[in-house]
């Protein structure tokens, strides 16, 4: 893709970001349904993840992330956030930012920084706006839990850091392919092949974090589970919640299309 190409599409996936900002703007105040408080959660992980990842690209190109960007539109009466609505913000923040981690940005103009600063000041609007909701739980005192079908973990802002390993790779795809199988049956049991299981493993190390037996289990447990339920034309991918320590690593579903190189093509309105 070039330069120019790449830019268009920047500018294009910015404003959907926008959109997604004016749009909990204009509900400012709104709660989330009963049964979509998890969604909640899940949409507040997958831009704080995207916020974190904008943030380290801003900086490692020697400017600043800019303040939270607040539109101006006109208040929608209080009414409630219904859980499918949520889980299609989420799973669109997530490809956007599967798609971003994917770019080749090295080289970019002042230009071009300038709009990775305003979509992570659009996307700091909305988290702020969707942790303000009266219903959705604080994120920084959320527990690991179980949410449209990711791990939703959450890490304290002000938790000490360092940078990202040297080598360590962005992201973990688990694709469950005939050509390379991540998962196999024996005497009427499912379980993860050893090359999975390996790559699972390599993931975890390259990122310096040394899980014990039974925690390495329980996650091995839950990726098959997840592997056998990603919807159709969708691939479990897992990503680090920060760019900073302390690393948690994190599963979620992320289209073929955006792996593949190509921006979400669906917007979630």
């Amino acid at each position: 893709m070039s330069q120019q190409a790449l830019i268009e599409k920047l500018a294009k996936a910015n404003r959907d970001v926008k959109r997604l900002c004016e749009f909990f703007a204009a509900r400012k105040g709104w709660q989330a349904a009963p049964d979509a408080g998890d969604a909640a959660r899940s949409l507040a992980d997958a831009a704080s993840t995207m916020d974190e990842h904008l943030k380290a690209l801003i900086s490692s190109s020697g400017m600043q992330p800019s303040q939270p960007d607040y539109p101006e539109v006109a208040l929608f009466p209080v009414g409630t956030f219904d859980r499918g609505r949520l889980q299609r913000f989420a799973s669109f923040l997530r490809d956007l930012d599967t798609w971003f981690a994917a770019q080749t940005w090295a080289g970019v103009s002042s230009e071009d920084v300038g709009e990775f600063q305003k979509m992570e000041a659009y996307l700091a609007c909305i988290i702020e706006l969707i942790e303000a909701g009266p219903t959705i739980e604080d994120p920084a005192t959320v527990a690991v839990s179980e949410a449209d079908g990711a791990t939703q973990v959450t890490v304290p802002g002000d938790a000490p850091g360092k940078a990202i390993p040297e080598g360590a790779p962005l992201q973990l795809v688990l694709d469950d392919t005939n050509e390379q199988p991540m998962i196999q049956e024996f005497q009427g049991i499912k379980e993860l092949t050893a090359e999975c299981q390996q790559a699972v493993d390599d993931f975890l190390a390259a990122w310096d974090l040394d899980y014990s037996y039974i925690k390495r289990k329980k996650l091995l447990e839950r990726l098959l589970r997840w592997i056998t339920s990603a919807p159709e034309g969708h691939v479990l991918v897992m990503k680090m919640k920060t760019a900073e320590e302390p690393f948690e690593p994190y599963p979620s579903y992320v289209s073929r299309e955006v792996l593949a190189g190509n921006p979400p093509q669906q917007n979630p309105w």
